[in-house]
């Protein structure tokens, strides 16, 4: 993936870290993840990606691990994190 290149969370491979730049769900999708604790601005790190296998994506935000559903994984829109 390109530096500052923004794409789904469910598009990232395990291992990458991510800033959460825009949640593109409604109202109570979004309120749903901010209770999780992912919210715009938030640094994620892949820990297991579905990449069209199926099942959820583990992801580490501080932590704390979250698995999200590959529906959710697909508006959750992220950009490459500096290391």
């Amino acid at each position: 993936m390109h530096d500052n290149a923004v794409t789904p969370l469910n598009r990232l491979k395990p291992g990458e870290k991510a800033l959460v730049v825009a949640l593109a769900g409604g109202g109570s999708f979004q309120a749903r993840l901010v209770d999780m604790g992912l919210n715009v601005g938030s640094r994620v790190e892949i820990i297991r990606s579905p990449n069209g296998r199926g099942g959820p994506a583990l992801v580490a935000v501080g932590g704390t691990r979250l698995a999200i559903g590959r529906g959710m994984a697909c508006k959750i829109l992220v950009a490459v994190a500096p290391d």
